[in-house]
């Protein structure tokens, strides 16, 4: 279960437009949310009078805007500003805002399109596949070629990303991408790996028969399945799939086909989760 947070202040009638990310706002607890979820927004940007006034005014948050101005004041940095508004709020716990103060500290000295694709890799890294590829793919569309470096780099986690949401022949696309860009091991390794689980077994076969030139790559691939597999065997699921197994070998039909629903509508929800993000 969640932490419980109680509403501070009030619900605004006119909402709090950031322009940075296209987003309404209408309470200082949606503002944290959106710091928290996505903390590659906080720069100078986000420093705005407008957004101490509003808080003020439409929130009834005198206490937190006057804090806020004093901050302006003495030229504080976008990452103090901040975190007092997640502090007066109590939004995140320690670990969380840890994270952000990470970001915030990675973010120093990168260039416009390097924020870009940390933000993806953001994403990606905390379970939001579907955002991160929006990200990726806006990066790579506008990606100037003094900026090339970057693209063998964005293809490899855009395969990374489909792969995650079960989409193999598109994460075979991007991870070869990557692979011809560069020829690096674990690009070539993680293409053969999708295309193992993309293709039928004989059809897998026959490509590695007509492509010898990935028949080292392929031998790798077969170890980390293997490797796989054994850690599977000595998982908790595997423990509680075989559980299911001796209720249907008892003739317990009925028991395992209860059990059963519950484990796949729960995938179901969680798969709902992983792309509707």
């Amino acid at each position: 279960m969640g932490r419980i947070l109680l509403c501070t202040g009030k619900y605004a009638e006119k909402p709090y437009y950031i322009e940075s990310i296209c987003a309404n706002v209408y309470c200082v607890e949606e503002l944290c949310y959106l710091f928290a979820s996505n903390p590659f927004m906080i720069n100078r940007g986000i420093m705005d009078e407008g957004l101490v006034e509003w808080l003020d005014r439409e929130c009834g948050l005198t206490e937190l805007s006057h804090q806020l101005l004093n901050l302006f004041h003495k030229g504080s940095q976008p990452g103090i500003f901040v975190s007092v508004i997640l502090d007066y709020v109590n939004y995140c716990t320690p670990e969380e805002k840890k994270k952000i103060e990470d970001v915030l500290q990675s973010n120093v000295g990168l260039n416009d399109y390097e924020r870009q694709k940390r933000q993806a890799d953001f994403l990606l890294k905390n379970a939001k596949p579907s955002l991160a590829l929006e990200e990726y793919d806006h990066l790579l569309r506008q990606l100037p070629e003094t900026e090339s470096a970057l693209k063998p780099l964005i293809c490899h986690n855009m395969g990374v990303a489909y792969a995650s949401l079960f989409q193999f022949e598109m994460a075979a696309r991007y991870f070869k991408k990557a692979y011809r860009m560069t020829g690096n091991n674990e690009s070539g390794v993680q293409y053969l790996t999708a295309q193992r689980m993309h293709l039928s077994e004989s059809a897998y076969i026959a490509f590695i028969a007509e492509h010898g030139e990935y028949h080292d790559l392929s031998l790798q691939v077969e170890k980390k399945l293997e490797a796989a597999k054994g850690e599977f065997e000595a998982s908790e699921e595997n423990r509680m799939l075989s559980a299911l197994k001796i209720y249907k070998d008892e003739g317990n039909v009925a028991s395992y086909y209860e059990e059963i629903d519950k484990i796949i509508s729960c995938k179901k929800d969680e798969y709902r989760e992983l792309v509707g993000q």
